[in-house]
């Protein structure tokens, strides 16, 4: 009987820690107001614009609680925030290469807080490129942009 009990309250844990786990999602729209609180009433901390790396920490009713890159928080309209993950640069003049190693041609520089698509993820890089095109750009190291 106890190991029953042990192997449930184990599946539990589980599946709860899967449930409540942050996710990486990003704004949906341009200049989405960010909230104190889940309602349309409640003061607006700041807006985000579209593309806009999140980590969503929980949901209420039809809201969305997230952190970002600059350890702000606060909750925005669950239908104005994408599945579409995307990345912001942390540093100024980041190399983006045409390959996942330091030894591949750089292809363009990228400035802080440029926000860019996630393509793919290969070791300790990132494949990004433009949101709104679609276009894939090339490979950054994961230490120089966060959302991934």
């Amino acid at each position: 009987m106890c190991r029953i009990i042990c192997l449930v309250v184990a599946l539990l844990m589980l599946l709860l820690g899967s449930v409540c786990a942050a996710t990486m999602q990003s704004i949906a729209k341009d200049q989405v107001n960010v909230r104190s609180k889940p309602d349309l009433n409640s003061e607006v901390i700041f807006e985000a614009s579209l593309g806009y790396p999140i980590q969503v920490e929980k949901e209420k009713n039809n809201w969305v609680y997230f952190s970002d890159w600059k350890n702000q928080a606060g909750w925005v309209y669950k239908p104005l925030v994408s599945k579409t993950q995307t990345a912001v640069i942390l540093v100024d003049n980041a190399n983006i290469r045409k390959g996942p190693n330091l030894n591949t041609p750089i292809v363009m520089k990228a400035s802080q807080g440029n926000i860019y698509k996630i393509f793919g993820e290969k070791g300790d890089w990132v494949k990004v490129g433009y949101y709104l095109e679609n276009e894939k750009i090339g490979w950054i190291r994961d230490d120089l942009v966060w959302g991934e």
